[in-house]
């Protein structure tokens, strides 16, 4: 799991984001240097957003660099606040199968109607709308590890090291 979301996160870190910078700047160059824009630049670029942001949350949350506001639990003691952790990786699995649900059902609709993008050129939206439940899917296993993991902790039980 860890491999696939380390992969996964390089990948759209690293070639999706090196990709539209590159998209973008040819854009701009091209529009106000040579009055010739990249028809579908926008388009592509929202496209390997999605993939940028999705394919990149379950290694951040292996690597528990989500941003989080502290204010309240650091006052908690330590048993305490890892019951609000448990708690809210139980809460955010939960919301990210449903997203993964629905995210899926979006996908087949796109995949079933020919659903494309306004503009000069008609991009199919399933390629970029089934990304959205790929990576929620991987989120929320993610999350559900840590769940588990963190009940462990809650009741005492030994918690091996991830791979």
């Amino acid at each position: 799991m860890v491999r696939l979301e380390k992969f996964l996160s390089h990948v759209a870190g690293g070639v999706l984001l090196t990709a539209m910078m590159l998209l973008v700047t040819a854009d701009v160059l091209g529009r106000y240097l040579l009055d010739r824009p990249i028809h579908g630049a926008t388009e592509l670029t929202e496209f390997m957003m999605v993939g940028l942001l999705y394919f990149t949350l379950a290694h951040t949350q292996a690597d528990k660099a989500h941003i989080k506001v502290e204010m309240l639990v650091s006052r908690l003691s330590p048993k305490t606040r890892l019951f609000f952790e448990v708690l809210a990786y139980g809460l955010g699995f939960i919301l990210f199968v449903l997203i993964t649900w629905q995210g899926t059902l979006a996908a087949v609709k796109a995949w079933k109607l020919g659903e494309t993008t306004f503009g000069v050129i008609l991009f199919p939206l399933f390629p970029a709308k089934v990304l959205v439940p790929i990576g929620s899917a991987l989120f929320a296993l993610r999350l559900f590890l840590d769940f588990r993991e963190g009940l462990n902790k809650l009741e005492g039980k030994a918690v091996h090291d991830r791979p």
